[in-house]
């Protein structure tokens, strides 16, 4: 077996499983009809659609471990005519109370309230949460899709689709370089790696933006390590010093950020800095995370080289943990 076929059957093997895919898309649909139905029966508020967001509409989510939760993402997007913004508050409560009424049999532990979102727990058969956000459309926004979460601390400004396509736009342009890596995977890689760092863990978006920030600045190669090694040198040489900002959606150029501040911003809501709580020893000690990642890929690399493919597999199981040996068996 190659590192190459190695990477190409790892990377295959940590997207979520056809089962869970079909049992995610099973409960969802059931769970957006029998939602519109509920809220069109209450008739206090107006569901306008609901729409998939998150990972799994981005193509980046991971299969189902102890480290990775399997988690589907619904946008609900409300109408917000007529309503005055007292009411349009109660919009994370009122969804929670139509998802009661759909699931009468679950107890309340099935049932949590997020900041931005319901979320659902499924624990027989495949086990999966679904995470509901209620959105008060807004097409004054210039976005497609815009609008806001009516959240406690404050109203934030989202778009799913516009989410997504910052995702789906660099993956087109990666499919344009020749060989197996596209970007959406190389989120994935992200996402598992970011998974195993404990405490110093991210969000999902976080490994969307530092991916996508390292895509801009470099592309992708023919191969998945280079790919991958493209990254972490990036973010080696930039410290998280600088502010990581896209225009994708806004012009940026006349931003201006607070100095001392690890700032990822958003590329939908430039008010909402991803690492907005980050201290200095958290920049210093996820660099120290991400330099080690660096050694062992660069060491995998000489091994490769020398023709070792053992002491290679030993160096990525470094980084990716030992599913990366486990989850690459098979034949080139």
């Amino acid at each position: 077996m190659t590192i190459i076929g190695r990477f190409n059957r790892f990377v295959k093997n940590i997207r979520p499983t056809d089962d869970h895919i079909n049992e995610a898309n099973r409960q969802t649909n059931y769970m957006v009809e029998q939602l519109k139905g509920k809220v069109a029966a209450n008739g206090t508020f107006k569901l306008e659609k609901v729409l998939k967001a998150g990972s799994n509409a981005k193509f980046t989510s991971l299969r189902r471990t102890a480290e990775n939760i399997f988690d589907v993402d619904l946008a609900a997007y409300y109408s917000g005519t007529g309503a005055t913004t007292q009411e349009l508050d109660k919009l994370l409560d009122f969804t929670c109370k139509r998802l009661h009424e759909i699931y009468p049999s679950k107890t309340k532990e099935d049932f949590e309230t997020l900041k931005s979102a319901v979320r659902v727990k499924f624990r027989s058969g495949i086990r999966l949460n679904v995470d509901v956000a209620p959105i008060i459309r807004d097409d004054s926004l210039g976005l497609e899709n815009g609008g806001w979460l009516p959240r406690s601390d404050g109203w934030r400004l989202t778009s799913v689709t516009c989410h997504n396509q910052f995702i789906s736009n660099r993956t087109a342009k990666s499919n344009q370089v020749p060989g197996p890596v596209k970007f959406n995977r190389l989120v994935r890689l992200m996402k598992w790696w970011n998974n195993r760092q404990e405490v110093l863990a991210q969000p999902s978006i976080f490994c969307d933006l530092i991916t996508a920030a390292a895509f801009d600045a470099y592309g992708v190669t023919s191969e998945w390590q280079s790919s991958l090694r493209q990254i972490f040198s990036f973010l080696l040489r930039h410290q998280f010093l600088e502010p990581i900002v896209f225009d994708d959606y806004h012009d940026t150029s006349g931003l201006v950020f607070p100095s001392g501040q690890v700032v990822i911003m958003d590329s939908v809501n430039l008010e909402n800095n991803i690492a907005k709580d980050w201290t200095e020893e958290t920049r210093l000690s996820y660099l120290e995370r991400v330099q080690g990642a660096y050694d062992w890929m660069m060491e995998a690399k000489s091994y490769e080289l020398d023709g070792d493919e053992e002491g290679a597999v030993n160096m990525w199981c470094q980084v990716f943990g030992t599913e990366f040996r486990s989850l690459s068996e098979g034949e080139d």
